[in-house]
């Protein structure tokens, strides 16, 4: 059930259904942030030699669902995270992957969703403040929606392989020009967007902090069924962009094992068996 406490308002709702997106400020406290950073960097001080000698992975990146980072794992059950998710998804949503991110470089334009029908929203808080000249999220507002999403694929704002999109090389524009919201943010804040919304990070730097929640809308039809066999089957491949192989893991044992006996989580994971998200995604 919803929380009341934590529930979204008609009119933060009718943001992000509108322009794809919504902040939240300070919903988590510098004590918590601190707890994160402490679990985060732990982590990453342990799995930093084993990164270093994988030169085939962008940058370090780690699942959070796995007992070395309990207080990081817990979040996807935050009330906080998982109580708005639902009113935009539906009750019956269900979390996908909790990741953790070391981000040394920018990312260009695209989205992370090219599929119409199955709804995929993605919670994220970085760990450091960013600025527009300094790593910040940008976002194209409303461009989750039709026709603005597909004459984006038209117009080949997607990167190619030399990191520059057609389209900007065309028109003497640097990803920078793009106008764009700019999610100038503070540890503690939250933003949750549409994966099908356009996004990017630029002027980024090293050691860029950000936990990632993700989460995917339960079918209702058979078009939207597709869809999800379709995502499940990205998501074997995808899991290979995991930075340390000893977490090759989406969703470790510990995790499934669901210890506290949560009957959140017990339904999310009858529902990623019933999926084959499991299967794909930890083998």
């Amino acid at each position: 059930m919803i929380q009341d406490n934590q529930s979204l308002t008609e009119r933060q709702i009718q943001h992000f259904e509108t322009f794809g997106f919504l902040v939240r400020r300070q919903v988590f406290s510098s004590e918590e942030i601190e707890r994160i950073n402490e679990e985060f960097e732990k982590h990453l001080v342990e799995m930093k030699e084993e990164y270093e000698q994988k030169k085939d992975r962008p940058w370090p990146n780690w699942s959070n669902l796995i007992p070395e980072t309990p207080y990081i794992a817990n979040l996807l059950e935050d009330p906080r995270i998982c109580v708005p998710t639902e009113q935009l998804l539906g009750e019956d949503t269900a979390p996908v992957y909790s990741n953790s991110n070391s981000m040394n470089k920018s990312t260009g334009w695209h989205p992370d969703m090219i599929h119409r029908h199955i709804r995929g929203l993605k919670n994220l808080i970085y760990l450091q403040p960013t600025t527009g000249d300094h790593g910040s999220l940008r976002l194209i507002p409303g461009s989750h929606m039709n026709p603005m999403f597909d004459e984006l694929i038209r117009v080949g704002l997607k990167i190619t392989d030399d990191n520059k999109p057609q389209f900007l090389k065309d028109s003497g524009m640097s990803g920078e020009d793009i106008p764009a919201y700019i999610f100038c943010s503070q540890p503690g804040d939250v933003i949750t967007f549409n994966q099908n919304t356009w996004h990017a990070a630029f002027n980024c730097f090293e050691d860029r902090r950000l936990c990632t929640f993700g989460f995917y809308s339960n079918p209702k039809t058979a078009q939207e069924e597709e869809e999800l066999h379709a995502l499940m089957k990205r998501s074997r491949e995808h899991k290979k962009t995991l930075t340390m192989s000893s977490q090759s893991r989406y969703h470790h044992p510990w995790w499934l094992s669901n210890p506290e006996g949560s009957a959140r989580r017990a339904r999310w994971i009858e529902w990623l068996e019933n999926w084959g998200f499991i299967e794909a995604m930890n083998n």
